[in-house]
């Protein structure tokens, strides 16, 4: 083994302060869980990607020449308790995308909790008994049940209303052929992904164009501005350009909308807006934004970060209810399609090449 490959203290004490940093992590995505009873598939997935390189880099210190019996024993049952947390994530993560499709969120707190929803075991909820009254009336003969008007919904082309899908299109392009383009293509296939989406509310327009402009900052920043227009270009010298995202990219993006749509659906329906309780979930969702590991590019997940924090202020100091919970949301959606970003591997893999 290299005298590189040999114990150092310091080496030592960089660890331990990433295995603190992890354990305030989970926490605080325990406690977050717990409070909003929601829990984010890809939160949960960047959050594993997260512990299985730390796992892996405890387990590299437990090998390593002269290092004392002692600390040795203690690393080696660190690495054995992040394996076992390693082990139960993915589990959550598919409850997770249940609760996200309609499962009842029970069954997620239930399995934090380390406890057991039986299988077909109903849930009770608070509307058990109006829907088994509800059920027993008959109408009357030749009644017209009101069709429910749907505040949204999607379709399979995008219509670009504000000429940004274009926009974006043409600047990726203008410079794929010398900066890596995969990052700034997930920022504009997020773009389209809004703009598949159609409602006849008078605030469809701020809905769509509010997050798109954001989005189309981001991609544009990553291409034009300093650090990412360096670091795209040298990632180019030795990474085969990468042009389209792959199903479970695609899949993550999906979702994140889909929970921006969900999170927008009160302004579109013009209900009563708790403005208040809207900022509250975008700053835990910011408290919660996810940096990856120490071997990723900081910078470019830094300019994100900003995004999220601006989106927040915006939420806050605004005077319209409306628009001060479209930004609450943009903010979420940022930070949800961050997790989705550290959750894959070639996105990650491309901060952690980024990296100098």
């Amino acid at each position: 083994m290299s005298d590189s490959s040999s114990f150092q203290y310091e080496d030592l004490i960089d660890r331990l302060l990433l295995i603190v940093t992890l354990n305030s992590t989970l926490i605080h995505f325990l406690l977050s869980t717990q409070v909003e009873e929601t829990l984010d598939p890809d939160r949960v997935d960047s959050l594993t990607q997260g512990l299985l390189r730390t796992r892996k880099w405890m387990e590299e210190a437990t090998t390593m020449k002269g290092i004392p019996p002692s600390t040795q024993n203690i690393m080696s049952l660190i690495v054995k308790r992040l394996s076992q947390i390693e082990s139960l994530l993915p589990k959550l993560s598919n409850k997770a995308r249940q609760m996200e499709s309609g499962t009842a969120t029970q069954e997620i707190l239930s399995l934090l909790e380390g406890s057991e929803v039986p299988a077909g075991q109903k849930v009770p909820t608070g509307g058990t008994a109006a829907g088994s009254s509800d059920s027993e009336l008959v109408p009357l003969v030749g009644e017209e049940q009101p069709k429910p008007v749907e505040p949204y919904r999607k379709v399979d082309v995008e219509d670009d209303l504000f000429g940004l899908i274009g926009q974006s299109q043409r600047l990726i392009q203008q410079y794929s052929k010398r900066c890596h383009i995969l990052l700034p293509t997930f920022w504009l296939e997020s773009l389209r992904e809004i703009h598949r989406y159609r409602s006849d509310s008078p605030y469809f327009g701020d809905v769509v164009e509010l997050p798109a402009r954001v989005l189309v900052k981001i991609a544009k920043g990553l291409l034009t501005e300093a650090p990412g227009a360096r670091l795209l270009q040298d990632l180019m010298k030795h990474r085969q350009q990468e042009n389209y995202l792959n199903g479970s990219e695609m899949e993550r993006i999906e979702r994140a909308v889909a929970k921006y749509f969900q999170g927008i659906e009160p302004v579109l329906k013009e209900d009563k807006l708790d403005v208040k309780e809207k900022i509250l979930e975008a700053q835990t969702a910011f408290d919660g934004f996810g940096w990856g590991g120490p071997e990723l590019e900081k910078r470019i997940i830094k300019r994100l970060n900003q995004e999220v924090e601006e989106a927040i202020q915006n939420a806050e100091s605004g005077s319209d209810p409306a628009r001060q919970v479209i930004h609450a949301e943009i903010a979420k959606l940022l930070s949800k399609l961050q997790h989705a970003i550290l959750a894959e591997p070639r996105p990650r893999e491309i901060l952690a090449q980024m990296k100098p």
